[in-house]
């Protein structure tokens, strides 16, 4: 019984051992398939590697619009402040918001000490034209005066006449000597009216010269005292006190006239400042909505402005553009401007004899094309040659030709 027993132990571990040796063979031929595959791939990738090179690539494309954020204003803005010297302010003729037409009447000022001026000047005119009529009255007497010791003078003197022989034999007459007596007297009142005629007429021209002088004072009184502010342009109000007695203390314009044009105000640094130029196109874009509006820059400020941002190092340049179209006051926009230029990185043209040489791939097909284009710092600013979208080998191999097939890599 004990000898059955020993027989078949024997017989289970050679089995069990078998089995062993079986799974080490597996195992075996196991990673010797691995190995094969693994060589295999390594060969196809020589291969691969010998046929084709691999390139990282640079699509051709336009620089992005350099942005600057600009707010809306009123191309034009009439500000009309207090002024002291027209008087006091009577009343405010226009509403906030109101719109208005050049010429539309704003505020009016009263001034009362020119009205106390012209009362006096008033006075004196009336008073200088009192005397004028006297002066004009003593005239037309001294005339009538005049034409009749004129009459009187030429009877007279037919009176005094008398024949020659009727002189001789005679002794001067009684009537004789009341003619020429009387003629003597006409005479004095010839003289005397002449003198006043004269003397009237010089006081009525020193008079009609005061008057004049006067007239011209009544005049300028009369239009300071009462004194209207009219805009100059058309556009939009804004009154943001509309009570006459407190406006005198203000420090507020008592109107502001915003016009309906705006322009948009933008800065540049001084790093972007030789890029733009006057007359160049923008794109705007409002910060409220997704509209784009196109523009135009039409000035640029030769001064920097101020500094506001704390450790800043980089000067800001002021510059307006105006939209096509309108834009309300105050909103927030991006102004966009394109140099239209493309540029391409140095490692992507070869010079050879002078000319600038670029490898086109399409499809991993190489195509070497002439370019014209000129250096600027560490990159190429393309002239012609080259087309958006287009794309171009970095670090190309001068031996490549057109036709060769390349692999590429896309960053």
């Amino acid at each position: 019984m004990r000898k059955t027993n020993k027989k078949a132990s024997t017989r289970s571990l050679l089995q069990r051992v078998g089995d062993k040796k079986g799974l080490v063979a597996i195992g075996i031929i196991g990673v010797l398939v691995v190995v094969l595959v693994i060589i295999q791939f390594f060969q196809n990738s020589d291969l691969e590697s010998n046929a084709e090179e691999t390139y990282s690539v640079h699509i051709v494309r336009e620089e992005d619009p350099i942005l600057f954020d600009g707010i809306v204003q009123a191309s034009e803005v009439q500000e009309e402040y207090y002024d002291a010297a027209k008087g006091v302010i009577a009343e405010v003729l226009v509403e906030d918001g109101q719109e208005v037409e050049a010429e539309t009447e704003l505020f009016t000022y009263t001034n009362e000490e020119n009205q106390q001026l012209l009362n006096e000047q008033n006075r004196q005119y009336s008073r200088l034209k009192e005397r004028r009529s006297e002066a004009e009255t003593e005239l037309a007497n001294a005339k009538e005066a005049l034409n009749t010791a004129n009459a009187n003078i030429k009877k007279s003197n037919q009176n005094v006449q008398v024949p020659a022989e009727t002189e001789e034999s005679m002794s001067v007459d009684a009537g004789i000597e009341t003619a020429q007596t009387d003629l003597m007297e006409y005479e004095s009142e010839k003289a005397e009216a002449e003198a006043t005629i004269e003397s009237a007429e010089m006081s009525i021209d020193e008079l009609n010269d005061q008057m004049e002088d006067i007239e011209y004072e009544i005049e300028t009184l009369r239009k300071g005292i009462t004194t209207t502010i009219t805009a100059d342009f058309p556009g939009v109000i804004e009154v943001n006190n509309t009570n006459a007695s407190t406006l005198a203390s203000s420090e507020q314009p008592v109107v502001r006239l915003l016009s309906k044009d705006v322009k948009i105000e933008a800065t540049v640094s001084e790093y972007d400042y030789d890029k733009i130029k006057e007359e160049s196109p923008v794109q705007i874009s409002l910060m409220s909505s997704d509209k784009e509006i196109p523009g135009k820059i039409t000035q640029i400020g030769s001064l920097p402005m101020q500094a506001n941002a704390e450790g800043s190092t980089s000067s800001r340049y002021p510059f307006t553009v105006i939209p096509e179209e309108p834009i309300q006051y105050g909103f927030s926009v991006q102004v966009g401007f394109s140099e239209g230029a493309i540029y391409l990185p140095e490692s992507a043209v070869v010079e050879e004899d002078g000319k600038k040489i670029v490898f086109v791939t399409v499809v991993g097909i190489v195509e070497r094309r002439e370019i014209e284009a000129h250096k600027e710092s560490n990159f190429y600013v393309l002239d012609s040659g080259l087309e958006v979208d287009e794309e171009v080998l970095l670090d190309p191999s001068p031996e490549l030709a057109d036709g060769d097939e390349v692999m590429v890599m896309y960053d």
